[in-house]
């Protein structure tokens, strides 16, 4: 094994929580550094799912099928807001490349590796980090309300067949008898008796965050200006307080991750998906699975706080006010499908899903910095990805060879 030496991770979301664990179980000192309390981004809202089961990227030869209709409806699934969307275009451009065939096969396959990979090292960080308990193996419902649209699921279901995930196909009825609370117009869909989800990915996040703590890690509050190199490894220039210096340095913030990047001469291409979420204490429903209804774009997530109702894409940067909309648009499809659904009252939300063209996350040495890891655009993956991403980043940083071929990961791929 390569040195146990000192580590500083950029972050302190889900994914530099996890590292931070999977580094010091191999007996490194860690540091997380975040301008925010943990857990307190992207991390904090998302839909709680472990989705290891999920194979196809989002840039597909099927998707401009579906685009146009969405992008046509401001609050629909997928919108680029007017004012975006000379800025997204080269991130589009991409889009379109990597919606090709061949590209969509590639992109497939290291997302496959990743995911079959994410739930066996989700399994040992949960046991080292007695969280266990947060953990809920009811499996996942794809529901549809119309035929057209499980027809055109059923080639996905295939897909993921062939990668080993087991997928049932159902029928309204079967749907109604596993969650009484779906409504008559559901005809149709699957069960994914392999997902996994947590009780609250926000109490993960805390709970981890302990844990480093516990295990001898330290986290602290402060905003990194730039990163640089130096002949003993990386240099860290804050916004406030002294340079901190570190052998390895691991970049893990996320939608944030693009301008520290781009600062050392990497630009990747990362833009942020920004998505909408209302939880609902007390819906007047009952879930025991998390449901998807895709042909909507959003899920349904039973949480120990309530329901979450979320998803959809918005493209429209970091610094553009929240269109709360979003959230009254996703309750009112979620009312198709679950007529006696009780959303009037409810914490909303809204975060930066940090996504690249091909739906994959950047996981790679930097190529201008020694001793710098790049560990971000994990996209709807976050919390599915984090733990064994940690396990990739610790393999890198001791010098092995990873558990998978990180070419497809790396940060000059495009």
């Amino acid at each position: 094994m390569g040195d146990r030496s000192e580590v500083t991770i950029i972050g302190a979301g889900i994914i530099g929580l996890a590292t931070a664990a999977a580094l010091l179980e191999r007996g490194h000192a860690v540091t997380v550094i975040d301008r925010d309390e943990p857990g307190s981004g992207t991390s904090r809202g998302n839909a709680a799912g472990i989705a290891w089961t999920d194979v196809a990227p989002l840039a597909s030869p099927g998707i401009w099928r579906k685009a146009p209709g969405w992008l046509l409806d401001p609050l629909g699934p997928l919108t680029i807001r007017p004012s975006y969307a000379l800025s997204i275009l080269p991130w589009m451009l991409r889009f379109v490349q990597a919606s090709r065939p061949a590209a969509w096969r590639r992109s497939i396959g290291a997302i496959a590796a990743l995911n079959a990979a994410a739930l066996p090292a989700w399994e040992r960080l949960w046991r080292e980090s007695g969280t266990l308990n947060r953990v809920k193996r009811e499996g996942c419902l794809d529901v549809f309300d119309k035929p057209a649209e499980i027809a055109r699921a059923q080639a996905g279901w295939q897909l993921q067949r062939d990668h080993g995930i087991e997928v049932r196909e159902l029928s309204g009825p079967e749907l109604r008898d596993m969650e009484p609370d779906l409504g008559p117009t559901v005809a149709g869909g699957a069960f994914l008796p392999g997902w996994v989800q947590v009780d609250d990915p926000h109490g993960m996040c805390l709970d981890l965050a302990a844990h480093v703590r516990a295990r001898g890690g330290t986290i602290e509050r402060g905003e990194v200006a730039a990163i640089t190199r130096c002949s003993q490894g990386v240099v860290l220039r804050m916004r406030e307080g002294p340079v901190r210096r570190a052998p390895h340095v691991v970049l893990a913030c996320g939608a944030w991750s693009r301008r520290l990047a781009a600062g050392i001469g990497e630009d990747v291409p990362l833009d942020t998906e920004r998505g909408y979420n209302i939880t609902v204490p007390d819906p007047g429903v009952s879930f025991r699975r998390f449901i998807m209804l895709a042909g909507y774009g959003f899920v349904l997530s039973p949480l120990a706080k309530g329901l979450r109702i979320g998803g959809a894409v918005e493209f429209g940067g970091l610094e553009a006010a929240p269109d709360w909309r979003r959230v009254d648009a996703l309750v009112a499809r979620a009312g198709k499908v679950v007529p006696k659904l009780d959303a009037t009252t409810g914490e909303r939300w809204m975060g930066f899903r940090p996504s690249l063209p091909d739906s994959l996350p950047v996981i790679s040495p930097s190529r201008r910095v020694p001793g710098l890891i790049h560990a971000f655009g994990h996209a709807h993956h976050g919390l599915t990805q984090a733990a064994v991403t940690g396990d990739l980043v610790a393999a890198l940083i001791a010098g092995e060879q990873p558990a998978i071929d990180l070419a497809p990961y790396a940060v000059d791929r495009f």
